[in-house]
């Protein structure tokens, strides 16, 4: 058995294996001779099935089995001796010939690779990254509306394939054509009525909230949609006393105006920061991206989704959408980088206790286990370890945390003029667009 490899490109190869008779003779025989003992066949005995029958029945099959278990391990085992960094897993070769298991007993296999990209960062504070506080908005005064957006045609017929958010949110206050307002005003729970939000409404970051779309897709946006009408609410100052004290902060002592004015500054700077820590991450990703200006193997790369798609994309449709892949690729290349140079690990012990803790902050208000719950607490958390999709979410979550305190202590973040909340949203739209 011989494994080679011929570079096509700068970060793609052909993996060759060729295998020989002598490779797979002897375990080949020893199965036949094996299944000869075991065949049971009208007109033999047990066991006296003559060999060449045998033979003739089924060394094709055993043969063709034992020649992909010699080929799997020896690709297997050459990648990792020569310590390739893959993109995507090996794809049969443009270049591989058919294979005959009938007349062939020398067999040659090509195999497509695609190779990582070689990074080469210094993570440091030459490095500078813009960071955005968030100040206050103000309060909206208007009252909040739960609605379902279905965008309409010219007709006024639901349009296929259209737009459409089954559960939007918006203010009064968002709306700025007051004819609008005086019909949403005029309305009752399951009521609906037809406008076009960017006309409505005029920022294009606002729209794409509501209708949880791209930006993009409303900046240029004129076309009618039905809102069904499914809530409204309207937030009224509650009496400030030892009771409301109570049930904002249970576990702590809240017993003046005060203090509890103090608590709630704390908590909604609290959630800014956590706001502004995460659009300080996606920037120094971005960052690190482009210094790194790192190649993919597009050509191998294009195969490979579209033999993953199983028929159900185009090459057109890929074409349209590689970039989005492109980035995706290059995040992946970078963090798998960045977990290396920091040393970053996610232990299972802490997946699990992340995994508590949401459960108890979800379900039971943050409050500490009771022996009476750990039973039901050890059987969620051993339920969500069993969902891969979850779990993935969950590292990811854990990387990021970790990733973003190494961030903090490494880079420069150069502290930039505060936005309000609807100019931060709409940064934080523009650094999502390159990740």
């Amino acid at each position: 058995m011989n494994v080679t490899r011929e570079n096509t490109g700068e970060l793609s190869a052909i993996v060759s294996v060729l295998i020989e008779k002598a490779d797979y003779e002897e375990v080949v025989k020893k199965q036949l001779k094996d299944l000869r003992k075991k065949a049971n066949m009208p007109g033999f005995r047990k066991g006296m099935v003559p060999q060449g029958l045998i033979n003739k029945m089924y060394r094709k099959s055993v043969m063709a089995e034992e020649i992909n278990k010699i080929l799997s391990k020896a690709l297997f085992d050459y990648i990792e001796a020569e310590k390739l960094d893959l993109l995507g897993q090996p794809m049969e070769s443009e270049q591989q010939t058919e294979v005959d298991f009938d007349t062939q007993d020398e067999f040659a296999f090509k195999f497509d690779i695609g190779l990582s990209p070689k990074l080469d960062l210094t993570i440091d504070n030459s490095i500078e990254v813009p960071y955005y506080p968030i100040k206050e908005d103000g309060k909206k005064e208007g009252c909040d509306v739960s609605a379902k957006f279905t965008q309409l045609d010219a007709e006024g017929n639901v349009l296929e394939g259209g737009i459409s958010n089954d559960n939007a949110f918006f203010n009064l206050d968002d709306i700025q054509l007051k004819t609008i307002i005086k019909e949403l005003v005029g309305l009752k729970v399951g009521d609906t009525c037809v406008f076009d939000p960017m006309r409505a409404i005029k920022k294009a970051d606002k729209v794409a909230r509501i209708l949880r779309v791209a930006k993009e897709m409303v900046e240029d946006l004129k076309a009618d949609f039905k809102v069904e009408i499914l809530s409204f609410s309207k937030t009224i100052a509650a009496e400030l006393n030892e009771d409301l004290y109570k049930k904002a902060f249970p576990k702590e002592e809240v017993t003046t105006e005060e203090a509890l004015r103090a608590r709630l500054e704390e908590e909604r700077q609290k959630h800014f920061d956590a706001e502004s820590d995460k659009l300080m991450l996606n920037q120094a990703v971005t960052t690190l991206i482009e210094k790194a200006n790192m190649s993919l193997p597009d050509d191998f790369l294009k195969r490979w989704i579209l033999h993953n798609a199983e028929g159900s994309m185009t090459m057109e449709q890929l074409d349209a959408q590689y970039d989005s892949y492109a980035k995706s690729v290059k995040w992946q290349v970078l963090q798998k980088y960045l977990a290396e140079q920091l040393g970053i690990k996610i232990e299972p012990t802490e997946a699990e206790d992340y995994i508590r803790q949401n459960i108890m902050q979800q379900y039971f208000g943050g409050m500490a286990a009771t022996e009476e719950l750990k039973p039901m607490l050890d059987g969620f958390v051993k339920e969500t370890m069993k969902n891969e999709k979850q779990m993935e979410g969950v590292y990811n979550q854990l990387f990021d945390t970790k990733l973003m305190a190494a961030f903090k202590e490494k880079l420069t973040l150069k502290k930039e003029k505060a936005l309000k909340m609807d100019a931060f949203i709409e940064k934080s739209n523009e650094v999502m667009a390159a990740v």
